[in-house]
């Protein structure tokens, strides 16, 4: 049928909860990234128990649309214009990741750990995450990365992960 994308209202509303949607619509608009079809969207929301009625919801609040959305989008894995700190290209991101192998990887393992166990609550601390150049700025963001962590999902399954990331940035 289409690829969904969020608007501009969409990207503000992942950002700042202004419209309060429940945990499922936030979810839903969460899953909308540009690439996965409108079918791909449904089908995991449903995976998830969000009922085929709250994308359609997401439509009629205008914070998606089918195809190209009217403003540039701010995906979690492209460049940024929101939130805390400065904004980092992809460019820049790549320069970073080829200096250094183990901030990269420290890095990745974080913002997988916040995508796979809190992709809603935990969306502006993927963006610090992301923003972070240097080992010491990513160091600095572990225990706001871990309290983000224990409140979704118990200490010790995170715990090695975390301790793995720390020795990266160490070494």
């Amino acid at each position: 049928m289409g690829i969904p994308c969020k608007t501009a209202a969409g990207h503000a509303e992942m950002a700042a909860r202004e419209q309060r949607l429940s945990q499922r619509h936030r979810l839903l608009l969460l899953l909308v990234d540009g690439q996965r079809t409108l079918e791909e969207v449904v089908e995991q929301g449903r995976r998830c128990g969000v009922p085929r009625g709250y994308i359609d919801e997401l439509f009629a609040l205008g914070l998606i649309v089918i195809g190209p959305p009217p403003t540039a989008p701010m995906p979690l894995d492209g460049p940024d214009t929101l939130g805390p700190g400065s904004a980092v290209s992809d460019t820049e991101l790549a320069r970073l990741d080829a200096t250094d192998g183990s901030f990269a990887q420290a890095r990745q393992v974080l913002l997988g750990l916040l995508r796979a166990h809190a992709p809603v609550s935990g969306a502006v601390m993927m963006l610090r995450v992301r923003r972070a150049r240097s080992r010491a700025e990513l160091r600095a963001l572990l225990p706001d990365v871990q309290a983000r962590l224990q409140r979704v999902r118990p200490q010790g399954e995170t715990r090695e992960q975390l301790l793995r990331v720390e020795s990266l940035l160490v070494s």
